[in-house]
């Protein structure tokens, strides 16, 4: 399976895609640090692999890293809606909407929990990042 991550914004307050599956709908919507409106995950094509992570909370959960990205490691999709949330993963969202803290992603737990179903069975997918 491939997925493509089109960017929308590149903000101080986030990075801003839409992740679109094979036959064109999307996915979810998508936010990621932005370090200077830049972020870590650049354009390209890249192999996402499953496996058990843990975040600062040292919880383990399975979701797919982003691998081949030179100069770093450890890029995962995983649940979150602001900036802060992410130090430069794929936080997975079912809309875009403005907080007090910034703009966010809505509805996180539950398009992670979507896109994992989806790819259940699947143990790596190819994305196609495009700015």
């Amino acid at each position: 399976m491939t997925l493509r991550l089109r960017r929308i914004e590149f903000r101080e307050d986030g990075i801003f895609s839409e992740l679109y599956l094979p036959d064109g709908k999307i996915l979810a919507h998508t936010l990621e640090h932005s370090f200077a409106s830049v972020p870590k995950l650049y354009d390209g094509t890249f192999n996402c692999v499953r496996g058990v992570h843990k975040l600062h909370n040292n919880v383990p959960f399975q979701t797919f890293e982003i691998t081949g990205v030179s100069g770093h490691t450890g890029i995962l999709f995983h649940v979150g809606n602001w900036n802060d949330d992410s130090d430069g993963c794929v936080l997975l969202g079912s809309g875009i909407a403005q907080s007090s803290k910034g703009q966010m992603v809505t509805g996180s737990m539950t398009t992670f929990t979507e896109f994992m179903t989806l790819l259940q069975g699947l143990d790596q997918f190819e994305l196609i990042v495009e700015s």
